[in-house]
């Protein structure tokens, strides 16, 4: 058996384009507030009176439909994009709570 040549990486391929594949990660933190009523509690929570966190999902996407030419691409169409196929991760906080 005769030596076979080696493999080597071509990197300069001229046919190769460069395309921008988006993969979202979002977190989402849930905390508690107290107030009379939601209008209140957005207030509130915009101001900085809330307690501790008491929930934490993150989801990951696991596969893309979307690809692009360019990175520029429009902060709009990234976030308002459909994403089908994602791990959900989600952890409960179970200690006592104070908030203002």
């Amino acid at each position: 058996m005769k030596d076979r040549p080696k493999l080597t990486l071509v990197s300069d391929n001229p046919n190769l384009k460069t395309y921008y594949v988006p993969l979202t990660n979002i977190q989402v933190e849930i905390y508690p507030v107290k107030a009379s009523s939601p209008e209140e509690a957005i207030w509130k929570a915009n101001q900085g009176n809330i307690g501790s966190i008491i929930k934490k999902v993150s989801l990951e996407e696991r596969l893309t439909n979307d690809v692009y030419l360019n990175s520029d691409i429009d902060t709009t169409t990234l976030f308002s994009r459909q994403i089908d196929d994602f791990d959900l991760d989600i952890k409960d906080f179970d200690y006592p709570i104070p908030c203002n």
